[in-house]
């Protein structure tokens, strides 16, 4: 079979497709992915075939410049408009998008919500379509949806609404020239398909009994990524690590938090790996003390692998891939889902969640560690746990799935005219 692949542009839409994507290579299934190029070399090494988006639809880096970025963290609000313009560029772009997808002659699409054009190319190419959320399930969540409007803390400032009047405006435009589905923030969040699949176990779902049988928690599946670099894995060995990241977004940049793990952890038994992301040099962060090793970037699967304990920002995806490899965390949320996966982490006991007076208080920051690292009852659920994750089927019960659901649907032309 051949699978259309359509994620969002971001390492945390990205990553959770990989696994997936190596295991339909491997039962010999053509495989494309539609990813700008700075996930080029990581679908090839699935085995998966890319085609380059513009490097326009990519997350925008200006999200960096936006108030309260590095400050006190960045409201959902704040985000809006940067994300609403990238969605009103992917609208425009998607007509031709749509040409170059016809032409592949697939058997199903995948595609992530948040990506404009993969939804489109499910409704209009005729094809079998199928969801790959990325997080959890939003459409049927109370609770989620309940969360998301705390965040929001009030209405959206007014250059957001505008954003989303041009979005609602362009996407109304889309649809009368070339047929295309209406689309709107919050369908982002609320489209359903036959076939969803999210790579969380359905025990960590909130209000998991409102989703029937089209939902399929699978679980997350935790793929090397070969993305070592020259980063010095041999320095970790023999040492207690705490790994210390708030994700890959521009919205990691937080200088002042880093500042206080360097005096949270200076001259103590821990040997630190920061990840302080892309946008920020570290050098503007001053001298790291020797147990610190920064780095804009760092193999998080391999560290994760020697951690004792992992301080995050909790994304969805650094803390499944923290949970798997039954590390105690340490969240220190900003935005978006991270508040929920503070909560639910530390509600089934397998981490602990950081105020952001706690986050920038060393002497806090310090004991906090040392209680995650020290305390059995962690760890002993971090086991428990593990067995959830194993259990849930990860890519292989994704693919059979996948496979009945395009081989159950197919008929006629594959390529069905819009």
């Amino acid at each position: 079979m051949k699978f259309l692949f359509f994620p969002m542009q971001a390492h945390g839409h990205v990553n959770p497709m990989l696994p997936l994507l190596r295991e339909l290579v491997s039962r010999g299934d053509e495989v494309v992915v539609y990813v700008t190029r700075e996930f080029e070399a990581a679908i090839r090494n699935t085995g998966a075939s890319p085609r380059l988006l513009d490097d326009s639809l990519a997350i925008p880096s200006s999200v960096a410049g936006l108030p309260g970025v590095g400050s006190s963290g960045v409201e959902m609000k704040k985000v809006m408009p940067a994300l609403m313009g990238l969605m009103r560029r992917s609208l425009r772009e998607t007509p031709r998008l749509l040409e170059q997808a016809r032409e592949e002659r697939a058997d199903c699409v995948v595609y992530d919500p948040m990506a404009v054009w993969g939804r489109a190319a499910g409704k209009m190419l005729g094809l079998p379509a199928a969801i790959f959320q990325t997080s959890f399930g939003l459409s049927h969540s109370p609770t989620i949806q309940n969360a998301l409007r705390a965040n929001m803390k009030g209405l959206p400032p007014p250059s957001a609404l505008l954003a989303i009047g041009r979005l609602l405006l362009t996407s109304e435009l889309m649809h009368w020239r070339h047929g295309m589905p209406r689309f709107s923030p919050r369908s982002a969040f609320t489209t359903v398909e036959d076939l969803n699949i999210l790579p969380v176990p359905r025990k960590y779902q909130p209000d998991a009994g409102n989703f029937d049988e089209r939902f399929l928690f699978v679980g997350p599946s935790v793929l090397p990524r070969n993305d070592r670099g020259d980063f010095p894995l041999e320095r970790l060995e023999g040492k207690p690590v705490l790994l210390v990241s708030l994700g890959t977004t521009p919205m990691n940049m937080r200088p002042d938090f880093y500042k206080a793990c360097f005096e949270a952890f200076r001259d103590t038994r821990w040997l630190v790996v920061m990840a302080c992301g892309k946008s920020l040099d570290p050098a503007t962060l001053g001298p790291a003390p020797s147990n610190v090793l920064v780095r804009q970037h760092v193999p998080q699967l391999e560290v994760l692998e020697r951690a004792r304990v992992f301080l995050t920002h909790g994304g969805m995806n650094s803390t499944m891939e923290g949970l798997w490899h039954g590390v105690p965390l340490a969240v220190f949320p900003q935005f978006a889902d991270q508040p929920l996966n503070a909560s639910l982490v530390t509600g089934l006991g397998l981490g602990l969640t950081l105020s952001p007076q706690d986050a920038l208080d060393p002497k806090a920051l310090r004991e906090a560690i040392e209680r995650l690292d020290t305390d059995p009852g962690y760890r002993s659920r971090l086991a428990e746990f593990q067995k959830e994750l194993r259990e849930a089927g990860g890519p292989r019960r994704a693919a059979d799935a996948l496979h009945q659901f395009a081989a159950a649907r197919r008929g006629g032309s594959p390529q069905k005219a819009a």
